[in-house]
């Protein structure tokens, strides 16, 4: 995507399975060096593998919002892209 560069993504394990969850993993992205934005989670899908959610909140209505809400596909998948990468990267990870 032009002008834009994600320059930092750092992945945190963060395995919920003991307690019944499917988070395997949180990470943050750096957008050019300036801006970084926390929250992602690496999730275990129903039927294998892996996918990204994006930082979301709930609201007072109990129904989750996304928080960081990229412009158009193109962006949303060079986030996906980038966080999942530094994810198989990561040591023990599992494949996706």
């Amino acid at each position: 995507m032009a002008g834009i560069e994600i320059t930092d993504v750092r992945i945190y394990p963060f395995d919920t399975h003991g307690a019944g969850g499917k988070t395997l993993a949180m990470a943050q992205i750096t957008i050019g060096g300036a801006v970084t934005i926390r929250g992602f989670r690496i999730i275990e899908g129903k039927k294998g593998g892996v996918f990204l959610g994006f930082p979301s909140t709930r609201g007072k209505d109990g129904q989750w919002r996304d928080i960081v809400l990229p412009v158009n596909n193109q962006a949303r998948e060079m986030i996906r892209e980038a966080v999942m990468e530094a994810f198989r990267n990561f040591p023990d990870s599992p494949p996706d």
